[in-house]
């Protein structure tokens, strides 16, 4: 356990405990009805993003969205002498919350919040062409809250363009992700980011999106102008997937890997991520995750299960500080047998709703 530094280990208990806001705090940051504390969206987004010594990111839960979890903590976010800190077992250490856009509360001329299209949390703008999505898996907020359809096309290029834009948190990079579109809006999906990429050139632009069968091809997105790829494998134990995730778990353990090595031979190293839902299987069956995706050159994402106070998971607890402390340093050994292969995301502040830290290899980056 020595390899963790002191603000490390703090972020993983603050992603396991969550914090408390003092009331300085939440002044200092806004905090009513005209200036929310967080543009809290899907379960792994919910609480305050904030960067903390060394470069390190979190996304700290907080009782006001997962009150199903976050009780009496011991960490706490306070304000003082114009400073945040975090308070904490482990002493006080400095932190900056990221603030909420300047767009939070802004319509476009539709008369619709700019946040139904897309939402900036550190350095990213993520837009979502599909509301809802094609899929119900049982850990995700968004097929239990959002009706399915698809959005506008002008709409989603403006949203990028006002986040590119914003006065208070200007967004670096574009992510493409959402729900997963019905077989009939495939080519809809396409042609959203065929129009992203179209209208920002050289603004980096991912995809983030399950591989259904006809969906995705890894030699169309590299000659549309994508940048990289993220393809979730999320569970890698198939009982479990098949219970939790019933939708994906069609495409296999075989399809997602088979999709994997091709975008990773397509897009090259550090361009394909997924991401595995840490503490909803077993320690090794998430370890043989990693193995598998490094093996094909992918970036193992490890990404801590939230519940959301509207899934049928809202009463499982998250994984505890030892359990994520044990999986970061046995992960971190399968990957260095993989001299192309990195934990992700390489983007650090893109870190901040997984177990990731940057180190001093070079190949991890501020957009």
């Amino acid at each position: 356990m020595s390899v963790f530094k002191k603000v490390e280990y703090l972020k993983i208990g603050l992603m396991t405990s969550g914090m408390k806001v003092s009331d300085a705090a939440r002044n200092a940051i806004g905090g009513d009805e005209k200036k929310p504390l967080t543009l809290a969206d899907y379960a792994s987004t919910s609480g305050i993003s904030m960067e903390l010594p060394d470069n390190i990111w979190v996304n700290a839960p907080i009782t006001d969205y997962n009150p199903n979890f976050v009780g009496e903590t011991q960490y706490v976010l306070d304000f003082k002498n114009g400073e945040f800190f975090v308070r904490s077992p482990l002493g006080n250490f400095q932190a900056k919350p990221t603030p909420v856009p300047a767009y939070h509360d802004k319509k476009n001329s539709k008369g619709e919040k700019f946040t139904r299209f897309g939402l900036t949390h550190t350095d990213r703008v993520r837009i979502a062409p599909i509301e809802g999505c094609a899929n119900s898996c049982l850990f995700c907020d968004v097929p239990f809250t959002l009706k399915y359809q698809k959005k506008s096309k002008e709409d989603l290029v403006e949203m990028v363009g006002i986040a590119l834009d914003d006065p208070v948190l200007p967004a670096k990079h574009i992510m493409i992700s959402g729900g997963t579109p019905k077989p009939e809006d495939y080519a809809y999906e396409i042609s959203i980011y065929e129009a992203v990429v179209s209208a920002f050139p050289g603004k980096q632009v991912d995809v983030m999106m399950t591989p259904m069968p006809g969906l995705l091809d890894a030699k169309q997105l590299k000659d549309i102008g994508i940048n990289g790829l993220s393809i979730n494998v999320e569970l890698f134990n198939s009982d479990i997937a098949k219970q939790v995730m019933k939708g994906k778990y069609q495409i296999s353990k075989t399809g997602y890997l088979t999709f994997i090595e091709q975008a990773v031979r397509v897009f090259g190293e550090g361009k394909v991520r997924s991401l595995l839902m840490v503490g909803l299987e077993s320690l090794e069956d998430t370890l043989k995750g990693v193995e598998a995706l490094a093996q094909v050159g992918c970036d193992p994402v490890l990404s801590p299960f939230r519940p959301s106070p509207v899934t049928p998971l809202k009463d499982r607890a998250p994984p505890t500080a030892k359990f994520l402390a044990e999986l970061y340093e046995r992960a971190g050994k399968i990957v260095e047998k993989y001299p192309s292969v990195k934990l992700g995301p390489r983007c650090t502040p893109c870190m901040h709703n997984t177990l990731t830290f940057p180190d001093d290899s070079g190949k991890y980056y501020f957009s």
